[in-house]
């Protein structure tokens, strides 16, 4: 019989990993490989997955750490919860009667690594670069009411589409698809097989991943993520969340930098287009009082 397609389920700091024979629980430092045999059953309900274990296996999981013969993951991405519970039952009813019985659950404590500086990131360079774009705008408030038309044409012309681009790149490459994902999005194992992009200079460039992974359906898909970073990461393996909705929108959520470019641009563009609103209400409250 065939091994059911691995699958990852992630929700409030636990995550749920189903591999060919085993499911590894994760929380912070510690990992528990449950074998397929150890489990008695599954199920979600109330926005908890529910991992029960045999009453064979139960004392060695207290043995190894846990808290009791469960383990349980919180998640409001039901789409991802039913996916995974289904994957795994029809990989306990594939296992032989030989698989089932006592086996014991082996807990594992990870090193502790201290952690490298970060570089400066696209959204640091942003918030650097937001002091002489305030200092831009008090000037303009100031001046707004005495220069009238001339600072609002400029502030307009200037910061209204810079704002608006960036609001329209950090919400449809980046907020977006976060927000849909993170709702329904299931994740599976895949790796990084290349990066498309080009170099914009010497030391930037605008480089995007190259996902390949398979679907729980079956289907393998090699897909190129909308958004892309300054430098090139790794290649290899990598857990790679899709919409099942619509396979192509895909993200790891390994990389932070992504999320926080998307929440910089929209942050900022927001902020620069209800900024650019300024000049023209004291333009239009100067021509009101006369």
């Amino acid at each position: 019989m065939g091994r059911v397609p691995e699958v990852v389920l992630r929700g409030r700091g636990v995550v749920f990993r189903l591999e060919a024979y085993a499911v590894r629980v994760m929380r912070g430092r510690i990992t528990w490989t449950v074998p397929l045999g150890a489990i008695d059953r599954v199920g979600y309900a109330g926005g908890r997955v529910l991992l029960e274990l045999s009453a064979d296996a139960d004392a060695n999981a207290n043995a190894d750490g846990s808290d009791s013969g469960a383990f349980t993951l919180v998640t409001r991405n039901a789409t991802a919860a039913d996916a995974f519970v289904r994957q795994l039952r029809t990989a306990l009813t594939r296992l032989p009667a030989s698989g089932r019985g006592p086996a014991r659950v082996v807990r594992e404590v990870a090193r502790r690594r201290v952690p490298r500086l970060p570089r400066i990131s696209a959204g640091g360079k942003i918030a650097l670069g937001i002091v002489p774009y305030l200092a831009f705008f008090k000037v303009a408030g100031d001046k707004g009411a005495e220069e009238g038309i001339g600072v609002l044409v400029a502030v307009i012309m200037l910061y209204g589409p810079v704002g608006w681009l960036m609001l329209y790149i950090g919400w449809t490459e980046v907020v977006r698809d976060t927000l849909v994902l993170r709702r329904r999005g299931i994740t599976v194992p895949g790796h990084i097989r290349d990066y498309e992009g080009h170099r914009i200079s010497e030391d930037r460039g605008e480089w995007r991943p190259v996902y390949e992974f398979r679907t729980l359906e079956g289907q393998h898909l090699v897909v190129t993520q909308p958004a892309g970073h300054e430098h090139q990461g790794e290649k290899g393996p990598v857990d790679v969340t899709y919409d099942p909705l619509s396979p192509t929108r895909v993200r790891s959520f390994r990389d932070k930098r992504l999320t926080v470019r998307g929440i910089a641009l929209t942050f900022f563009g927001v902020l620069s287009v209800v900024l650019m609103v300024i000049p023209l209400w004291l333009f239009f409250a100067a021509l009101l009082t006369g």
